[in-house]
C-alpha cells in the first residue's frame, strides 16, 4: 500500500486521464476508482471522491462560462444588424429576423418568417401609388398630381414603379428641368422674335422709334382739337341752356383709393397665377400657416385657392387704399399687363357708376324744373 501522498497523486493521475468523460456527463469514472481502489485502499477511495467533486464543480463552471461565451456572441451578432440588402422584421419577432426587401412595385405586408427569407408583398394600386426601387415599405408612394392651375399637363401617367410626369402646358414655359410649376407665356405688343417654347419664354421686338410714334400720336390729336373744341362748346352752351346746371355734367374723376374690391376678387384671381398671388399676399401680411391652411382646404382647387387667399388679405389691409395697394404691387413685381387688366375692369365699372350718377341727376334737375 502506498502513503496518503501517493494515493492523491495516483488519483489525480488517473483523474486527469479521463477528464474528458467527466466534462461530458458529470460522472465518476470507473476506471479512475478501481486505479485507486488497487493503489491506496479505502483511504485512497476517500481521496479520490474529494478530487472528483472538485473536478464536477470545475467542469460546471467551465460549461457554463463556455454557454455565457457562445451567448454574448449571439447578442454581439445581433446588435450589429442585418447585411446590406437585407433588413430588420418588425421588433415583435424573437429572433430578430434580417428580410429580403419587395420589387419595386409592391409593398411589404408581411415580415419573412425565417432569417434572410421573403416578406408577404402586395402590389401598389396602378395610378394612385407607387414604389421605384427595392424597398421595405409598409405603405407605397402617392402620386403627384399634375396641377393645371400651375400651368402643368402629364406627360406620363403614374405606374406602380413610378412616379407620373408633368409638362408645361401650352403657353407656359418652366426654366428648370424639374418644375412645380409653369409661368405663363410672355405676349409681345411689338411682334416676336422667337416663340414661346415648354422650356424658355417669348422674346418679343422692341417698340419702335419714339418719336416716331410721339408723330403717329400727336398729328391727329394736333388735327382734331379744333373739333374737339368746338363740340366741347358746344355741348356746353346745350347743357346750360337746357338745364341751367354746368356742374351736372362734369365728369367725375377717377379715384381707386375708395373701390370696394369684393366684388372684385374673382375677377382678380383669374388675372394672376397661383404664385403670384402667394407672393402678393406674402409681401402683404398674410402669414405662412394660413396659406398653407388655405393650400390643405382647397388642396385640388387652385382657383379657389387664389379666391381665398386675396380675400383674407383684403379682410387683413381694408378698404381704404386696397386698390392702389394691389396695382403698386404688381408693377414693382414687373405684373404691368396683369395690372394694366385689373385697372381696365376697376375703370370701366367706375365710369359706369358716374355715367347713372350724371343721368340721375339730370333727371332731378328736370323734375325740379
Amino acid at each position: 500500500m502506498l502513503d496518503s501522498k501517493a494515493c492523491l497523486d495516483v488519483g489525480k493521475s488517473s483523474l486527469n486521464a479521463s477528464i474528458q468523460g467527466a466534462k461530458v456527463d458529470n460522472q465518476i469514472p470507473p476506471s479512475s476508482v478501481i486505479r485507486t481502489t488497487v493503489a491506496c485502499g479505502l483511504k485512497g477511495i476517500q481521496a479520490l471522491i474529494l478530487i472528483l467533486i472538485a473536478g464536477s464543480v470545475n467542469a460546471q463552471v467551465t460549461a457554463v462560462n463556455h454557454e455565457g461565451l457562445k451567448l454574448r456572441k449571439n447578442v454581439i451578432k445581433r446588435e450589429i444588424g442585418c447585411r446590406e440588402g437585407l433588413h430588420p422584421a418588425d421588433q415583435s419577432h424573437e429572433n430578430h429576423l434580417c428580410c429580403q426587401p419587395c420589387p419595386a412595385g409592391k409593398r411589404k405586408i408581411a415580415d419573412c418568417k425565417v432569417h434572410e427569407g421573403k416578406p408577404d408583398c402586395i402590389l401598389c394600386k396602378e395610378g394612385e401609388d407607387y414604389t421605384e426601387k427595392e424597398n421595405y415599405l409598409d405603405k407605397c408612394i402617392k402620386c403627384d398630381l399634375c396641377d393645371g392651375g400651375h400651368g402643368l399637363e402629364v406627360e406620363k401617367n403614374c405606374t406602380r414603379n413610378q412616379n407620373v410626369k408633368c409638362r408645361c402646358k401650352a403657353d407656359f414655359f418652366c426654366k428648370n428641368s424639374s418644375c412645380d410649376y409653369c409661368e405663363p407665356c410672355m405676349t409681345c405688343e411689338h411682334g416676336t422674335i422667337e416663340k414661346c417654347t415648354s422650356t424658355s419664354n417669348t422674346k418679343c421686338k422692341e417698340k419702335e422709334n419714339s418719336y416716331t410714334l410721339l408723330w403717329l400720336l400727336v398729328t391727329p390729336v394736333v388735327i382734331g382739337i379744333p373739333g374737339i373744341i368746338y363740340g366741347v362748346i358746344k355741348y356746353r352752351k346745350h347743357k346750360r341752356g337746357t338745364y341751367g346746371n354746368p356742374e351736372s355734367t362734369e365728369m367725375r374723376p377717377l379715384n381707386f383709393t375708395d373701390v370696394d374690391l369684393s366684388n372684385y376678387i374673382t375677377y382678380i384671381a383669374e388675372e394672376m397665377t397661383i404664385n403670384q398671388v402667394k407672393d402678393f399676399v406674402r409681401k402683404n401680411g398674410i402669414h405662412e400657416a394660413k396659406m398653407d391652411e388655405i393650400k390643405n382646404n382647397y388642396s385640388h382647387d387652385t382657383a379657389e385657392q387664389k379666391v381665398q387667399l386675396l380675400r383674407n388679405w383684403y379682410q387683413l389691409h381694408g378698404k381704404k387704399d386696397a386698390c392702389n395697394t394691389l396695382i403698386n404691387n404688381l408693377r414693382k413685381a414687373n405684373l404691368y399687363a396683369v395690372a394694366e387688366k385689373i385697372q381696365e375692369i376697376l375703370k370701366k365699372d367706375i365710369a359706369s357708376d358716374n355715367e347713372n350718377t350724371n343721368f340721375n341727376n339730370e333727371n332731378e334737375s328736370q323734375s325740379l324744373t
